[in-house]
């Protein structure tokens, strides 16, 4: 096999592979999002001759985490041609895209993974989950009448609408993606069958937006964002006007475990949470170093035990409380210590697990004088996102 790194100028065999892999339709609008999406990324891809193999679709993109930016490698369309799996090409790309991601100063990698179990192995642990409300239409809760009002229009009229609340608003800023230019329009330009409407406040200025589908007989709610109260009670009035249009209304989202049952009379009986996306830190001591660790009150030592497709993480990592934090890569330490592997440590340092639970399911070895201080450090927030790759 050959390795090579492409974008565009192996489209076709790229695009042939991933509409195999994932039975997606083969028309136009794919085509073209597809296209657009490798311009915008780096394909892994395998090659027996001049046949593409197997292939892995990094898209560098930026999450917002702590108040600060990081640069993330998002993971999409990891295929191989059914006359060369088992070859071991994939283990090659991920780590090749690793190593990549570490020397161009990557430090988180998410994923949407087809095993759990598969892309464990690359260092990713589940650190997402995603709620689904679906009923009949008629149960779904009505709210009062809001001060503002709301308009549907189209895709140009309303982008920058969405934009200017997607930076206002807080909600997704606790892993989610800062969504550039192109990304908005790789989501939701040319798509011929997805509704957006947007609430004013009396004012004239947006404070909510709702993006959605109707498909047999089904509102699907794809997004919505509130920034107040009133932009809230205005789309939610605005899904029920559907009630008597449809037959059921089907809302996903990232789940934080705060669902706003105490909002209705009548809360919405049923749900489904489910596991959802995968990430990795790809560099831990990078990580560590724009990690929000003013308040650490003693220092300790953070050990990786073993990460193979990422042995740079591999090791001792020091936090040094002084005037100035310091974050220093030992051989050995005399600090309290907790040792943990990279899997576990995304889960803990974005809050999708805390220190408590990693301990009562053994999965951390850790010295009881600062298992306080972690509880302090990590978030009590679960991590959020609604972009798929």
């Amino acid at each position: 096999m050959t390795l090579k790194r492409f974008s565009v100028e192996h489209f076709k065999q790229s695009y042939q592979l991933a509409q195999y892999a994932f039975r997606f339709a083969d028309d136009k609008q794919h085509r073209d999002e597809f296209y657009q999406l490798l311009e915008h990324s780096t394909v892994y891809g395998a090659f027996s001759k001049q046949q593409l193999a197997s292939q892995v679709i990094a898209t560098p993109l930026k999450v917002q985490l702590f108040n600060q930016v990081f640069d993330m490698a998002g993971i999409g369309f990891v295929s191989s041609d059914p006359s060369f799996r088992g070859q071991g090409n994939i283990d090659q790309l991920m780590q090749q895209m690793l190593e990549d991601c570490y020397q161009n100063g990557v430090t988180l990698s998410y994923l949407d993974p087809f095993s759990y179990p598969f892309y464990r192995k690359y260092g990713y642990e589940l650190t997402f989950e995603r709620i689904c409300y679906d009923l009949e239409s008629s149960k779904w809760p009505d709210s009062a009448k809001a001060a503002g009002y709301v308009y549907r229009m189209n895709w140009e009229d309303v982008k920058d609408g969405i934009k200017q609340i997607d930076q206002q608003s807080d909600k997704h800023k606790h892993g989610g993606l800062l969504r550039e230019d192109w990304w908005y329009d790789y989501k939701f330009k040319e798509k011929t069958n997805v509704y957006f409407a947007l609430y004013y406040n009396q004012q004239d200025q947006p404070e909510g937006y709702l993006i959605y589908k109707i498909e047999s007989g089904k509102f699907i709610c794809i997004r919505w964002l509130n920034l107040t109260v009133e932009a809230y009670k205005g789309l939610n009035r605005y899904i029920f006007s559907h009630k008597d249009s449809t037959e059921r209304i089907i809302f996903e989202k990232g789940y934080d475990r705060n669902e706003g049952f105490f909002i209705h009379d009548k809360p919405i009986a049923q749900a489904i949470v489910r596991p959802e996306m995968m990430a990795r830190i790809v560099n831990v001591q990078a990580f560590l170093q724009k990690y929000p660790l003013k308040n650490l009150k003693e220092s300790f030592a953070i050990t990786v035990e073993n990460d193979p497709y990422a042995p740079w993480n591999e090791g001792t990592f020091e936090l040094i409380k002084n005037e100035q934090l310091q974050i220093q890569k030992v051989t050995s330490t005399s600090l309290p210590e907790l040792k943990i592997s990279v899997q576990r440590l995304v889960q803990l340092l974005l809050g999708y697990v805390s220190i408590d639970d990693l301990i009562f399911h053994e999965f951390v070895s850790v010295d009881e004088k600062i298992i306080e201080s972690i509880r302090q450090l990590t978030p009590q927030k679960a991590p959020i996102l609604e972009d798929y790759f």
